[in-house]
């Protein structure tokens, strides 16, 4: 049943008793000014019964302790004795020093409840409508930028041989749990204590720059884990899902053959597959390319910042191996919803700029800024951009395109894949030109590719050249500037395990970050267009 926090004071809260006050200015003498009126308890309604149970701690002061805990960048536990122990913390959750507002347990439990009925998104939805009533967020009409933050994974990164050994002990407990045994008994009984060391490579005594010997270690380990997995038999979900995750990491790091004796043999496979698992502990997490430099493993968080006023409109948390663009639009949309208000204009960076996300804006009515790579040709020859002539209008097929190479000779032949890309070739026509080596390496001659949607890319491209697409990109630092101050309240490290709570935790962030620049703003003063607008603390 859900609990309500008294209207009535006790006479032992702080301020009460003790002389005591936050610093007006900080974000904790902030927060207290406003906190029995920023959240309700029935917001959270729908995660209790009215009725049924005992009555719960208020969720109201949960989600206080949230914004707290994420602010201080502290854990679970250490939150509950601030509750107790520290007179900001009373202060803010208005309530007696000394008593901790509910136990370890509760605000371990609760982020699911959030998440399980969205209730993470009030936050940002509360900020955003205190923002409106100070007058920081104007008008029904939007400008915003995106981009996306690397968010490094909580579970534990490793190689193939100790992830398999992860993934099996997973497997294994689940399975001695619904025999009601013991790990280690169980490891025991079916053969498998080998798998209970620290580290299995730890274990191991081989010479591992051998590879007649690894794959000899993974071939044993494939074997047991196939062996495990064939008793991994009933209906219990959580068997079913280490069973699943086992069978994943075989797939995606072990190729299993026969040698000629027909003796089963497994050897790691090259590369990287696409959207590998790295962690059995985090499956979630995957390996992501901020850029051809920043590698890094985990999760990435996907932003909408409002231009003018620098506040965050919505957050999304994406797999690192994931395009930044990718349910853009969705994020866009979900932004309209928090700020009650409709987003015209999108600017985003290069990754925002193909074709592909163009086309799903111009198809909603909507306008993406963003600026198109730079055309490139290896060895220095003709780029594309010097072949096209006339591109047809919208709705009209790129079929109709006209294709001047720069000695002045237009394309022939033309063909077009399901995909709507067309393809210009001069073929013969190259033979005997004297531009033909600055041009082309290509026995067949010279060939140009136009995108699907490359009327929108070159329109794009045509606007970033003019000093009003140049300063309109330029407006996109703001978004770099959220994301440093998401930076300073920990996003960049996952606080928890799985995206679905690295949600609540961008979410939380985010909001925090609004509120704090809600309460440092200044209002402009009557006949005076400048404002300050502190920087957050």
């Amino acid at each position: 049943m859900i609990g309500k926090r008294k209207v009535q004071s006790s006479l032992f809260d702080v301020g009460n008793v003790w002389s005591f006050a936050p610093d007006p200015k900080s974000f904790h003498g902030q927060l207290a000014a406003v906190s029995d009126k920023l959240f309700v308890d029935d917001d959270f309604s729908a995660s209790y019964s009215e009725h049924r149970g005992r009555p719960s701690t208020p969720p109201s002061l949960l989600a206080l302790m949230l914004m707290l805990q994420n602010y201080e960048g502290i854990s679970d536990e250490e939150a509950v004795m601030r509750s107790a122990c520290d007179l900001r913390w009373a202060a803010v959750l208005r309530r007696p020093a000394g008593e901790p507002v509910c136990a370890k347990s509760t605000l371990q439990l609760y982020p699911a409840h959030m998440l399980l009925h969205e209730s993470h998104k009030l936050f940002l939805q509360r900020s955003l409508t205190k923002a409106r009533e100070k007058g920081l967020l104007k008008g029904q009409h939007l400008k915003a930028a995106t981009d996306t933050k690397p968010i490094l994974g909580r579970g534990a990164v490793e190689d193939t041989y100790n992830l398999l050994v992860t993934g099996m002990l997973q497997l294994a407990r689940a399975i001695a749990r619904s025999r009601d045994e013991l790990l280690p008994v169980f490891l025991m009984r079916h053969g498998f204590s080998g798998l209970n060391a620290t580290s299995f490579k730890g274990s191991v005594d081989i010479d591992w720059s051998d590879e007649a010997a690894r794959e000899g270690v993974l071939t044993e380990l494939v074997k047991d884990a196939r062996r495990l997995m064939a008793m991994a038999s009933g209906s219990d979900p959580k068997i079913k899902k280490a069973a699943d995750l086992l069978e994943q990491l075989l797939l995606q790091d072990v190729s299993e053959e026969a040698t000629d004796k027909g003796e089963p043999l497994a050897r790691r496979k090259k590369g990287t597959a696409r959207g590998r698992v790295p962690s059995a502990t985090d499956p979630d997490q995957r390996h992501g390319h901020k850029s051809k430099s920043k590698v890094f493993t985990g999760s990435k968080g996907a932003v909408v910042v409002e231009v003018e006023s620098g506040l965050f409109l919505a957050t999304e948390v994406l797999p690192a191996d994931a395009g930044d663009a990718i349910d853009l639009l969705d994020l866009i949309d979900e932004a309209q919803i928090n700020s009650e208000a409709t987003i015209d204009e999108t600017l985003g960076d290069c990754a925002y700029g193909g074709g592909a996300t163009r086309k799903e804006f111009a198809d909603a009515g909507k306008n993406v800024i963003a600026k198109v790579a730079a055309s490139s040709n290896c060895g220095g020859l003709f780029p594309k951009t010097d072949f096209l002539n006339v591109l047809p209008t919208a709705g009209i097929s790129l079929k109709m395109a006209t294709v001047t190479c720069p000695a002045g000779v237009v394309a022939k032949r033309v063909s077009e894949d399901k995909e709507g890309t067309v393809t210009f070739q001069f073929g013969n026509l190259c033979n005997g030109c004297g531009l033909r080596k600055q041009c082309t390496t290509s026995e067949r001659g010279r060939s140009v590719q136009l995108h699907a949607q490359e009327r929108l890319i070159q329109e794009a491209r045509e606007l970033q050249a003019t000093p009003e697409g140049k300063a309109k990109l330029r407006q996109r630092i703001i978004v770099e500037n959220g994301l440093a101050r998401l930076g300073h309240l920990g996003i960049g490290q996952a606080r928890y395990i799985g995206r679905e709570k690295t949600r609540l935790q961008l979410a939380l962030a985010a909001a925090v970050a609004n509120f704090r620049r809600i309460w440092n703003w200044t209002p402009p003063e009557p006949g005076n267009r400048l404002q300050t607008s502190p920087v957050p603390g």
